[in-house]
């Protein structure tokens, strides 16, 4: 089209310029509607890429808890999952969609155009120096680039290091308040920055010689596309015939040639760098794909029903057991053997560290133990677990749907809800102000449960949760540690009334009287069962 524009106005011809500028015009219109249609395809096929990949992702993460030994315990050795999960797969699948597919796609049959008309024009002289310097720059960058994937690996955990130090400070902006930490806050942060920026600049300086040559292989296309020219004009001499307009425009027409067929070369190599920093995400998303799966096969929480779970009088037997934090050798108890009836309740007492928690975390198979074995007569179905800390989740949620927690309220679940039974929980726990806070039950709230209410109506709204699912048998991990002794007594006298077989540990003596058995844990194989604890109570 250019080359023809340089023979009408050459020749003065304007009726056939006007001609060429309306049907140039039209072409472009298309063109750009083209490029347009292009450019929405391949964000629909992001769109489709990155659900497809974080929700097989969500899948993984979530099964059997792998979530819990990624974040709770093997976090040593994957570095931020979440921001894999977020941020790592949103930049995979954007240079993947965006930058790589699209081109991909489209370069094989452009390639092979321009090589024939580039043939047809220069001969396969023309033909082999494109392609050799094609090869050059492949290989060049093939020895540049390569380190770009570690690096771009290492700078990806320190952005993640950095987000992580940022979100602690803003969880736990009211402790280190207290403390009047900002100044190590601040300290903190910016160590983290350092490291970050250090090895960014690492990283741009592996970057700079391969961008350098980048530049290369693109400007100096043009060069080469007129250098080209030698075989038709000088040593085939193809063109001594043609009349000076008609040569300039063969010319215009065969520079536009080899430039495409250059140009369509270096777009490869230009994916270099994409493809290099690519890698390095698509590094980080499979070492973590590697780790989940192997939690989900070996290391996985899985629940095994015991063939005798409904007539064994035993909700717990414990034989020789022992166990220890997970990754430390030292063990917490050893040579624990007990059993619990299903229907007694239990106190697991004793200093902090001794190990209380940890046997509730072996209880739910959230660790394992390194010794002996535990029989658990109940299920997830008919069995909750509340933890000291309460766990409000974000998202501005309904009161409603903190209540019951961890089902989903939405419509499928709404209508099997009984709003008059949640107002009358909230109203035993004294918990009724709450509904106002955010207008209704129902209501999305305009706050976060876990930044507006206090440690006390926290774990009051967690027992709230197990007031409304009524579940057989529930175990307590200090539950009601931020509680007064009165507020104390009323929950377990609420979960006496439903019948609930409570399984709890905690440090006030004033909880004996709420149990029947109680577990006085001293550290190893030091510890002891006491059968009628209230009648040891009223000793003490």
């Amino acid at each position: 089209m250019i080359g023809k524009f340089y023979t009408v106005l050459l020749s003065g011809n304007q009726p056939q310029f006007w001609n060429l500028f309306w049907k140039a015009t039209l072409i472009y219109l298309g063109q750009s509607l083209l490029f347009a249609t292009t450019t929405f395809s391949t964000w629909l096929l992001y769109l489709a890429v990155r659900r497809n990949l974080v929700t097989a992702l969500h899948r993984l993460y979530y099964r059997k808890s792998a979530y819990f030994q990624l974040n709770g315990i093997d976090n040593a050795g994957i570095d931020n999952p979440d921001q894999r999960i977020t941020q790592d797969a949103e930049r995979m699948c954007s240079t993947l969609a965006k930058n790589i597919f699209p081109y991909l796609l489209i370069s094989p049959a452009v390639i092979a155009w321009y090589t024939y008309i580039t043939w047809a024009t220069a001969g396969g002289f023309g033909v082999a120096i494109i392609y050799f310097y094609f090869i050059i720059g492949v290989v060049a960058n093939r020895i540049l680039v390569s380190p770009l994937t570690k690096w771009t690996a290492r700078v990806e955990k320190c952005e993640g290091d950095f987000r992580y130090k940022h979100v602690t400070v803003r969880k736990n902006a009211e402790e280190s308040a207290f403390f009047g930490a900002a100044q190590f806050e601040e300290y903190e942060c910016n160590r983290f920055l350092t490291r970050l920026l250090e090895r960014q600049f690492v990283a741009t300086l592996w970057k700079y010689p391969a961008q350098f040559l980048q530049n290369i292989f693109d400007f100096y296309g043009a060069i080469l596309s007129y250098m080209i020219q030698i075989f038709p004009i000088f040593i085939f001499n193809s063109y001594e015939d043609l009349d000076p307009p008609i040569l300039a425009q063969r010319i215009s027409n065969n520079s536009f040639y080899f430039i495409y067929l250059i140009h369509s070369f270096t777009r490869l190599t230009d994916l270099a760098l994409a493809l290099g920093e690519m890698a390095g995400y698509t590094q980080r998303i499979a070492e973590l794909v590697r780790h989940m799966r192997y939690i989900n096969n070996v290391e996985g929480i899985d629940w095994s029903e015991s063939a005798d779970q409904e007539s064994s009088p035993n909700l717990l037997v414990t034989e020789n057991l022992s166990y220890s934090t997970p990754g430390v050798l030292d063990e917490l108890v050893t040579d624990l053997s007990l059993k619990i009836p299903k229907n007694k309740t239990l106190l697991i007492t004793g200093t902090s560290g001794v190990g209380k928690t940890s046997f509730i975390r072996v209880i739910r198979k959230l660790w394992k133990p390194t010794a002996g074995t535990i029989v658990r007569n109940f299920t997830p179905q008919n069995s909750m677990f509340v933890p000291q800390r309460p766990y409000l989740p974000p998202g501005q949620l309904s009161l409603r749907q903190q209540i019951v927690f961890p089902v989903i309220d939405d419509q499928q679940n709404s209508m099997c809800i009984d709003n008059n039974k949640v107002v009358n929980i909230l109203e035993a726990l004294h918990l009724r102000s709450l509904i106002s806070m955010c207008g209704s039950l129902t209501d999305p709230s305009d706050f976060e449960w876990q930044d507006t209410l206090s440690p006390g109506e926290q774990q009051r709204l967690s027992m709230a949760r197990v007031l409304f699912h009524n579940p057989s048998y529930v175990f307590m991990d200090e539950a009601t540690s931020s509680l007064s002794v009165d507020a104390e007594a009323n929950v377990y006298d609420l979960l006496k009334k439903c019948g609930i077989v409570y399984i709890s540990t905690g440090h006030r003596p004033t909880l004996r009287s709420f149990h029947d058995l109680e577990l006085r844990l001293h550290g190893k194989n030091d510890w002891k069962l006491i059968e009628n604890v209230k009648k040891e109570n009223r000793k003490l």
